[in-house]
C-alpha cells in the first residue's frame, strides 16, 4: 500500500499551518474533514486578484457538502511564497487523483456554488453604494467642482462592482475542464512560481 503523501500550507498570512494527507482515494485535513474522491459529484478551481490580494481555491463536492483547500496571500509577491506552492501541489495531486477515478468529472473554472453568490453580492453590492452616493451627492447640492471630483472614484466603484457581478452572475455558465487537464493548467502556475523574478 502506497503510504499517504502529506501536505502543509498556511491559507493565508495570519492563520496556522493546515496539514493535509492524500491518498490513493481520500482526502483528509489532519483533526478536520476526510473526503472520499470517488464520490466527488462537482469541482470547481478558482484563482483571482482582488484589492491586492491572490486568492486561490479548489473546491469538491459530495452532494451539497463541500470541501475546500484555499489559499490567498500578497499578489505582489505570492510568486514566492512556499505555502503557495504548497498548496498548489495540492490541488494539482488531488486532480491527478481525481482523474484516475472520475475521470469525466467536469471542473468549473472560477468560483462556484457559495464563494460564486458571495463574489455576486459584492459586485451588487459595490454598484449600489458607487450610484448611492452620488444620487445622494446630487440630491443634497454641493458645488458642481466638488460633484465633478468626487463622480471619477465613485464611478470606477460601480464600474468594477458591475464587472465583478457579471464575471460572477449566478445565470452564467463557467466554463470546465477535466481533472487531468486542470491539473496541467495548475503545473504551469507552478512553473511560474519556481521561475526567477526578472532581472534575476
Amino acid at each position: 500500500m502506497t503510504a499517504p503523501r502529506a501536505y502543509a500550507f498556511k491559507p493565508a498570512a495570519l492563520r496556522a499551518p493546515i496539514r493535509y494527507e492524500l491518498e490513493a482515494e481520500q482526502l483528509r485535513e489532519t483533526g478536520g474533514w476526510d473526503i472520499t474522491l470517488n464520490e466527488v459529484t462537482a469541482a470547481a478551481f478558482a484563482t483571482q486578484v482582488m484589492k491586492g490580494t491572490r486568492f486561490v481555491r479548489l473546491d469538491l463536492w459530495v452532494g451539497e457538502t463541500r470541501r475546500s483547500l484555499s489559499y490567498s496571500g500578497a499578489a505582489a509577491g505570492w510568486t514566492a511564497d512556499p505555502d503557495a506552492r504548497a498548496f498548489l501541489e495540492l490541488a494539482r495531486d488531488t486532480l491527478d487523483a481525481l482523474a484516475g477515478l472520475r475521470p469525466d468529472l467536469d471542473v468549473a473554472l472560477g468560483a462556484a456554488g457559495g464563494p460564486r453568490l458571495a463574489m455576486f453580492g459584492i459586485g451588487i453590492a459595490a454598484i449600489v453604494i458607487g450610484g448611492g452616493i452620488f444620487a445622494a451627492a446630487l440630491a443634497s447640492g454641493v458645488s458642481t467642482d466638488r460633484l465633478i471630483a468626487a463622480a471619477v472614484p465613485m464611478a470606477l466603484l460601480a464600474t468594477v462592482g458591475a464587472l465583478l457581478a457579471f464575471a460572477n452572475s449566478p445565470w452564467r455558465k463557467l466554463p470546465v475542464g477535466r481533472p487531468q487537464a486542470v491539473a496541467r493548467v495548475i503545473d504551469g502556475l507552478i512553473a511560474k512560481l519556481a521561475a526567477p523574478p526578472p532581472g534575476a
